[in-house]
């Protein structure tokens, strides 16, 4: 079988890349890896992560209400 250009998705390769990455990170650590050392994994410097509050496509947070029981 001949490689097919459309079979190919670099995206996608760098996400299974990254991942892969952060499972030899954890397996590595002696305990819960912290936001800093899994952001370095991921090759994230604090600037380009979003704030934990708001989602990475920049919308605020819609969490719906949740409703007490009374």
């Amino acid at each position: 079988m001949q490689d097919d250009p459309s079979l190919n998705d670099e995206q996608l390769e760098h996400e299974i890349r990254l991942v892969g990455d952060l499972v030899l990170a954890a397996t590595q650590s002696e305990g819960p890896m912290s936001d800093e050392a899994i952001d370095a994994v991921l090759g994230l410097d604090g600037s380009d992560a979003a704030p934990v509050d708001q989602p990475a496509n920049g919308a605020p947070d819609q969490a719906p209400p949740t409703s007490k029981a009374g």
